[in-house]
């Protein structure tokens, strides 16, 4: 088993310590640290609470406001939960490529079940529309952060 297979806790160490071999690289740095912090859970809950709210706004302000605010408050969690979900299905057995892939895949399917199944409970309109833009960002997200995992485990493969 390697570094970033054994534990949630030791696949943080890996990424940190990763995330200090990217120093010569501080945009590099800086964007894998704001991938599994507060911050970025934050502008998510903002930007996407504010696009739940426009893509509803048709339907009134209670309608909108509503489901902006679960659209936010699931970015928000989504994107802490959705870090620590892709780092323990990247820890299951299998060769670097299908790990990564597992990774990706699962995070994606269970992350979107959730969202759309409470979007389904509070009788959002406009569901799609709602999560549309977030789609394609979270895949990028998504990949950024399990390539990231798989950089980390070449180069901790290549040195051991």
């Amino acid at each position: 088993m390697t570094a970033l297979a054994t534990s949630p806790n030791s696949t943080a160490a890996a990424a940190d310590s990763a995330v200090a071999d990217l120093a010569p690289r501080p945009l590099a740095s800086l964007i894998f640290k704001l991938m599994d912090g507060l911050s970025g859970a934050t502008l998510g809950l903002l930007f996407y609470g504010g696009w739940g709210v426009w893509a509803n706004s048709a339907y009134g302000w209670s309608v909108a406001l509503r489901s902006g605010a679960a659209q936010g408050a699931m970015s928000f969690v989504v994107t802490l939960s959705g870090v620590t979900l892709m780092k323990w299905l990247f820890g299951i057995a299998g060769p670097l490529w299908w790990r990564g892939a597992v990774s990706i895949l699962g995070s994606l399917l269970l992350i979107y079940g959730g969202i759309v199944g409470v979007h389904l409970w509070l009788g959002t309109p406009e569901i799609l529309l709602t999560l549309a833009p977030g789609l394609p960002i979270t895949i990028v997200f998504c990949c950024v952060f399990v390539g990231s995992m798989l950089r980390i485990e070449s180069a901790a493969r290549r040195q051991a």
